[in-house]
């Protein structure tokens, strides 16, 4: 009897203890779980933060560095389902105008498509304003500019609140109208921008009019005038040390002066602009600067080498990528002197067969 109590007994011990170690093994997983689940939350919000530090970082660069600002929206592009709604279209937002920036319009093209994927886009009209002011450029540079103005007027059409959406919008209506050749109506909508940059006091805006209204009436041999509008950007730009501006507007009075044999302002100008030029990242800009110091050697007397007459043409060839509408001012304003013999490119423009348009409800873009 006394060793069948010590077998229950032991067996009882036995058990305790199993069900002791059980107890404790679920106690270790169960705090094993808890310490991941708490560190992955953490992980989460510490990810969220960085998101938008890394927001915040390609916003300031927008301005004065885009190919930055793309880098980072880029890199971290598949991360930001972890931000709010509104905050993941501000990424978009500010991805598609860095990418309108550095003419990538195939990433134009891509954000776009994501950005019309949220039916939270209808109530953010500062981002589907910003989606129509992109949009309406990438068909403008693809060769569509009379679908581009109806996306910037169906963007005038919106309750725009930011006044600096307005005149983009303005901006980008009148240059692709310049682009069609309907002169007239592209100085209109330059002056109501004039008009609006003015009431606002923003000069960034101003000198970037005055050097559009001022390439503007280079194209139709308006000297003077055009004269007068690129000294204005270019005072503009210097007073805001805005670099791009007075590199824009410093090239432009360059050709002027070839054009209309100013010599004296020529040298005024050259070596502050060439400077500025050579230490901009733009290679088009770079070629631009080659072109007319060619020139302006040939105005001097100088004839070209076979060599010189090569690069220039190479030169071309870059510039005409980026910007068909320089390759043409180039071709037809510098290129006979210096036995450059191109012809200008004709544009042909087609109807939009894509299918962008047709995710845009908001609009009527009667064809």
């Amino acid at each position: 009897m006394k060793s069948l109590n010590n077998v229950i007994n032991n067996k009882s011990i036995s058990y305790m203890k199993a069900i002791t170690s059980i107890f404790v093994i679920m106690l270790r997983l169960l705090t094993i779980f808890i310490i991941l689940f708490v560190t992955h939350a953490a992980s989460a919000e510490f990810s969220s933060e960085v998101l938008l530090e890394k927001l915040a970082e390609a916003k300031d660069y927008l301005g004065v560095q885009p190919s930055n600002s793309s880098k980072i929206l880029k890199k971290y592009l598949n991360e930001i389902d972890q931000l709010s709604i509104n905050n993941q279209l501000t990424w978009h937002q500010n991805l598609l105008r860095a990418s309108i920036s550095l003419n990538d319009l195939k990433q134009v093209e891509s954000t776009v498509r994501l950005m019309l994927a949220y039916p939270e886009l209808e109530t953010e009209t500062d981002k589907f304003v910003s989606l129509l002011s992109s949009l309406g450029i990438f068909l403008r540079r693809s060769g569509y500019p009379q679908e581009s103005i109806w996306l910037f007027d169906c963007g005038l059409n919106q309750g725009i609140k930011n006044y600096k959406q307005k005149i983009s919008l303005l901006i980008s209506k009148a240059t692709s109208l310049k682009y069609l050749k309907k002169y007239s109506q592209a100085k209109a909508t330059f002056a109501h921008a004039l008009q609006l940059a003015k009431q606002h006091n923003d000069e960034i805006f101003i000198g970037s009019i005055y050097n559009s209204l001022g390439n503007m009436a280079i194209i139709e041999e308006e000297y003077i005038l055009a004269k007068e509008y690129l000294i204005n950007a270019l005072q503009v730009s210097q007073k805001i040390s805005r670099r791009t501006g007075q590199i824009i507007a410093g090239l432009q009075l360059l050709m002027l002066s070839i054009l209309d044999n100013d010599l004296i302002l020529y040298d005024k100008l050259h070596y502050r602009i060439s400077r500025l030029t050579l230490m901009s990242d733009s290679e088009t800009r770079h070629a631009y600067l080659f072109w007319i110091e060619k020139a302006h050697q040939v105005s001097k007397g100088k004839e070209l080498s076979a060599e010189e007459q090569e690069e220039l043409v190479v030169k071309l060839y870059f510039i005409k990528i980026v910007s068909v509408n320089l390759h043409n001012q180039l071709v037809e304003k510098l290129a006979k002197p210096m036995g450059i013999k191109i012809l200008p490119i004709v544009k042909e423009y087609s109807q939009y067969k894509g299918d962008l348009l047709n995710h845009i409800h908001q609009c009527k873009l009667s064809k």
